[in-house]
């Protein structure tokens, strides 16, 4: 059997200048981010357990390592996945990789590390190699894969190393070494993507199908915050009081929910560089971070109705608002950004949102659902 008879039925991943216009998110995507909800699970339990300063940073580090190989692999569906068994096959192995890793979040949050590391650098080298076949078969692409793969492989031998050194403090130090490796490399390199993008003319935007993707994660978060209320309430739901603080709960799920969908829909994400995007990626990242943080407030503010808890749910809520109005507005990757109206608006909401750690529980919550929902509703009627 030749080269070209293997390609046939294995494939060959899409070369980044053949891009699919309007392209829809595939099962396959939408399958491999079913993961995520475990994950994300599991981030909230052990943040329970784990209530401190240390926790906070464990979890992180812990989510920006996960999301670093989610960005990956969406980029990489995005650029040069193609609807063959290739395609397939690495996609379903980067997924057991990543499972694995998962197993090892608790170990990870009670300063066992090793488990981790080498689960994670087997997903890595997973899609490490994915990159590097684009570059064989699309030589130009080097521009960029190059140096990508590179920083990768100096990241890799810090993070193994990290192992066998016997100092934990300095074994933590190389970890977040490493992960600040991994999570910029893409950033620094915004010259070599300038670069091969003006040269292959190709355009500076996020399109529909990626965006797709972000609201999906969003939605997943959500989803944990639902589930988290729910689980509450079979346990405890004996009294009224009970079912008030449900009700307000979901109403501030639900409010996020409302503000999210309607700032981001149909949003389109062009800028005349590349930076601006990885930007709009590094932005969009955080928010998510503290949407799970928002999960895991909202269901320990109900669950024991303690003041710390309260003003860390108000905290990140009043963070996503902001990120969203950054994501919304800056002109920077928006052509069509947010009216000044709106700005004012929901940048007024966030700073209401945030004065309510100044109050008691009860009201701080109805006036959080009421100007979530308050603003949700107004910008969808702007739309």
């Amino acid at each position: 059997m030749d080269n070209q008879e293997r390609k046939s039925w294995w494939g060959a991943p899409r070369k980044i200048t053949d891009s699919i216009q309007d392209r829809k998110i595939s099962w396959l995507e939408l399958f491999s981010d079913l993961i995520y909800v475990v994950i994300i699970h599991s981030f909230v339990e052990n943040l329970t357990e784990h209530f401190s300063l240390t926790g906070f940073v464990t979890f992180w580090v812990l989510f920006l390592f996960f999301f670093n190989t989610w960005t990956n692999m969406v980029l990489y569906f995005d650029l040069h996945g193609e609807n063959n068994l290739r395609n397939v096959f690495f996609a379903l192995l980067q997924i057991v990789a990543i499972a694995i890793t998962a197993t090892f979040t608790g170990d990870f949050f009670k300063g066992n590390y090793t488990g981790f590391i080498l689960s994670y650098s087997f997903n890595q080298l997973i899609y490490m190699y994915l990159y590097l076949k684009t570059m064989i078969s699309d030589p130009l692409h080097a521009t960029t894969t190059r140096p990508f793969l590179i920083s990768y492989v100096v990241g890799e031998i810090i993070f193994i190393g990290s192992i066998f050194v016997p100092s934990l403090a300095l074994q933590q130090g190389m970890i977040i070494f490493s992960l600040l490796i991994f999570i910029s490399t893409v950033m620094l390199e915004s010259s070599n993507f300038d670069k091969e993008f003006n040269l292959r003319k190709i355009p500076f935007e996020l399109n529909s199908a990626v965006l797709e993707r972000y609201g999906l994660f969003t939605m997943i978060v959500l989803g944990e915050s639902l589930a988290g209320i729910i689980e509450h309430m079979t346990e405890e739901h004996a009294h009224f009081v009970d079912y008030s603080h449900f009700v307000l709960a979901m109403l501030c799920i639900i409010g996020t929910w409302m503000i999210y969908y309607t700032m981001m829909d149909e949003r389109k994400i062009i800028a005349n560089h590349y930076w601006p995007i990885s930007l709009f990626r590094g932005i969009h990242r955080f928010m998510i971070a503290c949407l799970i943080l928002q999960s895991f407030f909202i269901a320990r503010t109900i669950e024991e109705y303690s003041a710390i808890y309260f003003q860390g749910l108000v905290l990140v809520t009043g963070l996503v608002l902001i990120s969203l109005l950054v994501l919304s507005r800056w002109s920077l990757f928006n052509p069509e950004p947010l009216s000044n109206i709106e700005t004012r608006v929901i940048g007024l909401a966030a700073v209401v949102i945030l004065l309510m750690s100044l109050v008691q529980i009860s009201i701080g919550l109805v006036v959080i659902d009421v100007v979530l929902l308050g603003i949700g509703v107004w910008d969808w009627a702007q739309k």
